[in-house]
């Protein structure tokens, strides 16, 4: 008898559930809603050349039932027809809201954001700019980056107008969130969608990789130091000749280094603007490879004729 009655009880509340929202459909209600902007008539040789709002943010009042409407309606959106417009035009949302969008009539606005809507125009064009990766990581003990973090492909293709692209150097990925890594890693992730109205881009996804060895040190030795530049009437003898130092990076890098991998040089114009006796020399090695100490760290030197 009980399991009977279940459905009836089910069928009642649901009844009186929807009862309750029809009969509370019919009051006033005050709301926020988020009317999409559409971009309509742009000519293939112009580019908008400032951000346009993605939305328009309208407060309206209204019933229950006109205001649902509205949101579920598939025409909502706030049109931006450029065929109507000059290159330099401002928009006032909450006084041009009825030309612009498709709102019900009898819904009532009380406001508008943004209140003003400015649209400019400028020559379309394209430019090519590297790819920064965004990548935030924390390494296990002992483990490290080596190397840079790449991108493949390294570089994108922009369209947009012209005053847009000239102040963009580079376009950024998405933030990788990474920890407690102790390998290798490669990854994709997309790229930053800002100005999505005024610039379109090649593709919207790379590829992410960057290399991760466990960190070790390495002491070279007798690295022969050379001075540059030097005149034909004048010879520089160094004490010591040479230098060792202790080089940084992945064990896999480290291991197979020595002093054929590196040069040590002074310039000698370092050593006509020295008062001291002592110049520290300059040290040129491998990519991915850290110098962390010389021994010694100046070298002295005699000028003579």
């Amino acid at each position: 008898m009980k399991e009977r009655k279940l459905p009836i009880i089910l069928f009642s509340l649901i009844s009186a559930f929807l009862i309750w929202v029809s009969v509370n459909l019919e009051n006033q209600f005050q709301i926020f809603i988020d009317v999409p902007v559409k971009i309509e008539h742009l000519r293939a040789d112009q580019a908008i050349a400032i951000p346009l709002p993605k939305n328009v943010r309208c407060t309206v009042q209204g019933t229950g039932w006109q205001i649902l409407n509205t949101i579920f309606s598939p025409s909502l959106r706030y049109t931006i027809d450029f065929k109507q417009l000059s290159k330099k035009d401002t928009l006032f949302t909450y006084k041009e809201l009825n030309e612009h969008a498709n709102l019900s009539s009898s819904i009532h606005i009380i406001d508008t954001f943004p209140e003003t809507v400015l649209v400019r125009l400028d020559l379309k064009t394209t430019k090519t700019v590297p790819i920064l990766p965004l990548v935030n990581a924390s390494f296990r003990d002992g483990f490290g980056l080596v190397g840079n973090v790449k991108t493949n492909p390294d570089s994108i293709v922009l369209t947009g107008a012209r005053s847009l692209l000239d102040k963009i150097l580079f376009w950024k990925t998405t933030n990788i969130m990474l920890n407690d890594v102790n390998a290798p890693v490669k990854t994709n992730t997309t790229l930053m969608d800002s100005l999505s109205f005024e610039i379109s881009r090649s593709y919207s996804s790379v590829s992410v990789s960057f290399d991760v060895q466990p960190i070790a040190e390495k002491t070279i030795s007798d690295i022969s130091i050379e001075v540059v530049q030097v005149p034909e009437n004048k010879k520089i003898v160094l004490i010591p000749p040479m230098i060792s130092i202790i080089v940084r990076s992945g064990v896999n890098n480290i291991a197979p280094l020595s002093e054929k991998d590196f040069t040590a040089f002074i310039d000698y114009k370092s050593i006509l603007l020295d008062t001291s006796g002592m110049v520290s020399p300059n040290i040129v090695g491998p990519d991915n490879v850290k110098i962390v100490q010389l021994n010694p760290n100046k070298i002295q030197y005699v000028m003579r004729k």
